[in-house]
């Protein structure tokens, strides 16, 4: 579940309830439930779980209705080292912006940018206080900003790391459009489940 997965399931997931019918949403819900025991958002998070399901549903195009909702959160275009995530979903843009406008979720972004740190150690380089920084740090997980990059064992204990999804994240302002854009590694991005089905390839 690494790489865009979490960031954009909660965006994708209303994207496209928003374009099946009912009856469809109905049986689509009811069969990732008896299936995986999954709604649509977790499912997503594990795509190929979702994809597998969605497929055998007849009256779905299914490469089509999943490209076309993907395309409406973001859109990736890749470089020789990275990956660029345009994000087209507004509240998506609107809450990643809300997150850095933050001056102590910025502080905690901006130490996990290129490297993974432990809960300790982003204290440490962020300057944040411990109360605020745990909550900040919560929030960031949920909405799939910081990612676990794995464990360490530190003092005789294995303690997680974590990154910031993206390298860089640029704010765009053109044409009277407020853009937002983020690079991210092709090593993290390609972790993503959703690159399996082919729904990035350019």
């Amino acid at each position: 579940m690494p790489g865009v997965d979490l960031l954009i399931s909660r965006s994708l997931a209303l994207e496209m309830k928003d374009n099946l019918d009912n009856d469809v949403l109905q049986k689509l819900e009811k069969q990732l439930f008896f299936d995986h025991g999954m709604s649509i958002k977790l499912s997503i998070e594990n795509f190929e779980k979702f994809h597998s399901v969605l497929k055998n549903i007849p009256s779905i195009d299914l490469e089509t209705f999943e490209k076309n909702c993907i395309d409406k959160i973001i859109k990736v275009s890749k470089t020789k080292n990275n990956y660029v995530i345009k994000i087209i979903n507004k509240k998506l843009s609107e809450k990643i912006l809300d997150f850095f406008g933050d001056p102590e979720t910025r502080k905690i972004l901006m130490s996990l940018m290129g490297k993974s740190l432990t809960i300790t150690e982003i204290l440490k380089t962020s300057k944040v206080l411990k109360s605020p920084a745990y909550r900040k740090i919560e929030n960031l997980l949920l909405d799939g900003l910081i990612l676990e990059s794995g464990k360490i064992l530190k003092n005789n204990k294995r303690v997680s790391q974590y990154f910031c999804i993206f390298d860089e994240v640029h704010a765009i302002i053109k044409n009277n459009e407020l853009v937002v854009e983020g690079i991210i590694c092709s090593s993290i991005f390609n972790q993503s489940s959703i690159t399996k089905t082919g729904l990035f390839s350019n």
